[in-house]
Protein backbone atom coordinates (compact mmCIF):
# COMPACT_ATOMS: atom_id res chain seq x y z
CA UNK A 1 0.00 0.00 0.00
CA UNK A 2 2.65 2.30 1.14
CA UNK A 3 4.60 1.80 -2.17
CA UNK A 4 1.94 2.35 -4.35
CA UNK A 5 1.28 6.00 -2.52
CA UNK A 6 4.87 6.38 -3.10
CA UNK A 7 4.81 5.61 -6.85
CA UNK A 8 1.66 8.01 -7.22
CA UNK A 9 3.32 11.00 -5.45
CA UNK A 10 6.52 10.25 -7.48
CA UNK A 11 4.52 10.26 -10.86
CA UNK A 12 2.52 13.26 -9.79
CA UNK A 13 5.55 14.59 -9.52
CA UNK A 14 7.51 13.58 -12.77
CA UNK A 15 4.48 14.41 -14.49
CA UNK A 16 4.66 18.41 -13.09
CA UNK A 17 8.70 18.36 -14.96
CA UNK A 18 7.61 17.42 -18.79
CA UNK A 19 8.43 20.18 -20.83
CA UNK A 20 6.00 22.28 -22.44
CA UNK A 21 6.02 23.61 -25.83
CA UNK A 22 7.16 27.71 -25.40
CA UNK A 23 4.36 29.73 -25.68
CA UNK A 24 1.79 26.98 -24.53
CA UNK A 25 0.69 24.85 -21.72
CA UNK A 26 1.06 21.81 -24.08
CA UNK A 27 3.46 18.81 -23.17
CA UNK A 28 6.86 18.86 -26.06
CA UNK A 29 6.49 15.39 -26.67
CA UNK A 30 6.80 13.28 -29.97
CA UNK A 31 3.24 13.09 -30.39
CA UNK A 32 2.50 16.98 -29.77
CA UNK A 33 5.14 18.00 -32.23
CA UNK A 34 3.71 15.53 -34.80
CA UNK A 35 0.35 17.03 -34.18
CA UNK A 36 1.44 20.46 -34.47
CA UNK A 37 3.09 20.21 -37.78
CA UNK A 38 0.10 18.40 -39.14
CA UNK A 39 -2.05 21.58 -37.91
CA UNK A 40 0.80 23.77 -39.47
CA UNK A 41 0.38 21.88 -43.00
CA UNK A 42 -3.07 22.49 -42.47
CA UNK A 43 -2.70 26.35 -42.27
CA UNK A 44 -0.23 26.52 -44.87
CA UNK A 45 -2.63 24.51 -47.16
CA UNK A 46 -5.21 27.26 -46.72
CA UNK A 47 -2.95 29.76 -47.25
CA UNK A 48 -1.80 28.97 -50.76
CA UNK A 49 -5.47 27.37 -51.76
CA UNK A 50 -3.57 24.13 -52.28
CA UNK A 51 -6.58 21.98 -51.95
CA UNK A 52 -4.54 18.98 -52.55
CA UNK A 53 -2.02 19.64 -49.88
CA UNK A 54 -5.37 20.16 -47.14
CA UNK A 55 -6.73 16.51 -48.47
CA UNK A 56 -3.60 14.72 -48.23
CA UNK A 57 -3.63 15.55 -44.76
CA UNK A 58 -7.37 13.95 -44.61
CA UNK A 59 -7.68 10.28 -43.38
CA UNK A 60 -9.88 8.13 -45.76
CA UNK A 61 -12.85 8.25 -42.45
CA UNK A 62 -12.67 12.18 -42.82
CA UNK A 63 -16.32 13.38 -42.04
CA UNK A 64 -17.18 17.07 -41.05
CA UNK A 65 -20.48 18.82 -40.73
CA UNK A 66 -19.08 21.64 -40.94
CA UNK A 67 -20.55 23.30 -37.47
CA UNK A 68 -24.45 23.35 -38.58
CA UNK A 69 -26.95 21.11 -38.94
CA UNK A 70 -27.25 21.67 -42.37
CA UNK A 71 -26.37 19.20 -44.85
CA UNK A 72 -24.99 21.32 -47.50
CA UNK A 73 -21.63 22.13 -45.80
CA UNK A 74 -20.92 19.23 -44.91
CA UNK A 75 -17.56 17.05 -46.04
CA UNK A 76 -16.47 13.77 -46.27
CA UNK A 77 -13.36 12.36 -47.76
CA UNK A 78 -14.39 11.60 -50.90
CA UNK A 79 -16.10 14.81 -51.48
CA UNK A 80 -13.26 16.77 -50.29
CA UNK A 81 -11.34 16.54 -54.24
CA UNK A 82 -14.06 18.62 -55.70
CA UNK A 83 -15.15 20.61 -52.66
CA UNK A 84 -11.86 21.92 -51.05
CA UNK A 85 -10.77 23.48 -55.04
CA UNK A 86 -14.12 25.11 -55.27
CA UNK A 87 -13.98 26.44 -52.04
CA UNK A 88 -10.44 27.80 -52.57
CA UNK A 89 -11.41 29.02 -56.18
CA UNK A 90 -13.72 31.73 -54.54
CA UNK A 91 -11.27 33.53 -52.16
CA UNK A 92 -8.18 35.44 -52.46
CA UNK A 93 -5.49 36.64 -49.72
CA UNK A 94 -5.69 34.07 -47.36
CA UNK A 95 -4.39 34.99 -44.18
CA UNK A 96 -5.06 31.83 -41.22
CA UNK A 97 -3.73 33.00 -37.71
CA UNK A 98 -4.05 29.12 -35.79
CA UNK A 99 -3.38 29.07 -32.11
CA UNK A 100 -3.42 25.52 -30.64
CA UNK A 101 -5.22 25.49 -27.36
CA UNK A 102 -5.09 22.32 -25.54
CA UNK A 103 -4.42 18.46 -27.36
CA UNK A 104 -6.18 15.90 -25.38
CA UNK A 105 -5.75 11.91 -26.32
CA UNK A 106 -7.73 9.21 -25.82
CA UNK A 107 -6.98 6.17 -23.87
CA UNK A 108 -5.28 4.38 -26.05
CA UNK A 109 -3.43 7.69 -27.44
CA UNK A 110 -4.39 6.61 -31.33
CA UNK A 111 -6.19 9.31 -31.54
CA UNK A 112 -6.37 13.12 -30.24
CA UNK A 113 -8.81 16.06 -30.28
CA UNK A 114 -7.17 19.59 -30.76
CA UNK A 115 -8.84 22.68 -29.35
CA UNK A 116 -7.28 25.84 -31.53
CA UNK A 117 -8.70 29.38 -32.05
CA UNK A 118 -7.94 31.01 -35.61
CA UNK A 119 -8.39 34.37 -37.22
CA UNK A 120 -8.59 33.87 -41.13
CA UNK A 121 -8.54 37.22 -43.16
CA UNK A 122 -9.60 36.37 -46.97
CA UNK A 123 -11.02 38.55 -49.85
CA UNK A 124 -14.01 36.76 -51.64
CA UNK A 125 -13.93 39.08 -55.32
CA UNK A 126 -17.46 37.91 -56.23
CA UNK A 127 -19.00 39.22 -53.07
CA UNK A 128 -16.81 41.90 -52.23
CA UNK A 129 -13.44 43.77 -52.87
CA UNK A 130 -13.32 44.42 -48.95
CA UNK A 131 -11.25 41.79 -47.10
CA UNK A 132 -13.63 39.68 -44.87
CA UNK A 133 -12.10 38.51 -41.11
CA UNK A 134 -13.19 35.40 -39.38
CA UNK A 135 -12.55 34.34 -35.89
CA UNK A 136 -13.76 31.31 -34.10
CA UNK A 137 -12.95 28.01 -31.66
CA UNK A 138 -12.49 24.78 -33.49
CA UNK A 139 -11.66 21.71 -32.98
CA UNK A 140 -10.09 19.10 -34.96
CA UNK A 141 -9.66 15.22 -33.97
CA UNK A 142 -6.91 13.26 -35.25
CA UNK A 143 -5.55 9.84 -35.68
CA UNK A 144 -2.29 8.30 -35.52
CA UNK A 145 -1.42 6.72 -38.58
CA UNK A 146 2.45 6.20 -37.26
CA UNK A 147 4.96 7.35 -34.56
CA UNK A 148 5.41 10.78 -36.16
CA UNK A 149 2.11 10.78 -38.86
CA UNK A 150 -1.11 12.11 -37.45
CA UNK A 151 -4.14 12.50 -40.22
CA UNK A 152 -7.16 14.62 -40.04
CA UNK A 153 -10.35 12.87 -39.36
CA UNK A 154 -12.38 16.48 -38.85
CA UNK A 155 -12.32 20.32 -38.14
CA UNK A 156 -11.47 21.65 -41.17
Amino acid sequence: MRFSFVLCVSLVALSGCLKKIPGTEIDDTTETRSILATVDAYRMGVETRNAQAVIDLADETFRDNGGSSTADDDLEYKTLFTALPARFQKIDDVKLDLSVRRIEFDDNAANARVTYTYTMSFRMPSLSSKMQNETDIKQMTLKRISDKIWKITSGI
